[in-house]
């Protein structure tokens, strides 16, 4: 077990990359063990289609759109493409090797994947790292710098805080949590290779969190679809207006907007909600 403070971890897991000491046999066998249950978990032949439920990952979301067609109209979503899920492996390995590194680093890891549960949501922590729960990401440059200026609360399209905030909520009685009012992101810059450690007090969050998941489940009762959350916005100065980059992400962006339209640039897919002036770059439709 580590008797180091978690405000210390990025230093510390930068000295064992370094080759500083902290990493043996023990440490491999650990994140083999971590990253192999991972990808049986991304690609083990699936034991039949499962029903769409609520879930501490999903239950953030800013969308409540998405959340409600996710819900109650699942095959109108975007199948998601072996492109994606072999980026969603890539996080997996990622949040192994980072784990790992923390324990190297003499920092205490403990209840990975931990199983916890609110109003009957489950969802399955990261871990808890020094006795403070901890999420951990990977993002790119861009998104890196919302972790890094500790901005999420201005800015959080993928309603990261309130699943963050979930998984401290749910495990309030858990002894090795000591931290009951917390929480962290631990996130990589996947590009550059740069680590931060993004905490927030979450004790505002946390009084809120109860009655986020009542509204959240009546929404998700409601016989038609709520309205959008996000606005298009302008693309450029070519007088076309796009989705914005939660809808871009998002897997019923067809079914939510009629007459979208994909065009295919060499830095990434951009969305039309509004074509006046027709890109010169090939169209797709997914």
């Amino acid at each position: 077990m580590g008797t180091k403070h978690i405000s210390t971890l990025v230093k510390d897991i930068q000295d064992v990359v370094a080759r500083k000491g902290g990493w043996d046999s023990a440490i491999s066998e650990y994140f083999r063990d971590t990253v192999g249950e991972a990808m049986d978990r991304r690609f083990s032949e699936p034991e039949g289609e499962r029903e769409p439920t609520l879930r501490m990952s999903n239950i953030g979301t800013p969308c409540r759109r998405k959340l409600w067609y996710y819900l109650n109209s699942p095959k109108t979503g975007t199948e998601l493409t072996p492109t994606t899920l072999l980026k969603f492996a890539y996080g997996d390995l990622i949040e192994g090797l980072l784990l790992s590194l923390a324990k190297a680093a003499g920092h205490t890891v403990e209840g990975e994947q931990g199983e916890v549960i609110v109003d009957g949501i489950v969802g399955h922590r990261d871990a808890v790292i020094d006795g403070v729960t901890v999420d951990v990401k990977s993002a790119s440059t861009m998104g890196f710098k919302k972790f890094e200026k500790n901005e999420l609360r201005l800015d959080d399209p993928f309603g990261y805080l309130k699943q963050l905030t979930g998984y401290v909520y749910g495990a309030k009685d858990d002894p090795i949590v000591k931290d009951k009012t917390g929480g962290a992101f631990l996130v990589m810059d996947k590009t550059l290779g740069n680590l931060v450690l993004d905490y927030y007090d979450l004790e505002h969050e946390l009084v809120l969190f109860p009655s986020v998941v009542v509204a959240t489940k009546l929404m998700t009762k409601m016989t038609v679809e709520p309205h959008r959350e996000f606005e298009p916005i302008p693309d450029g100065k070519s007088g076309n207006m796009k989705l914005p980059a939660a809808c871009s992400y998002c897997d019923y962006k067809w079914t939510c907007w009629s007459g979208l339209r994909g065009f295919a640039y060499s830095n990434g897919p951009t969305y039309l909600t509004r074509c006046i002036n027709t890109p010169k770059v090939p169209e797709f439709k997914e």
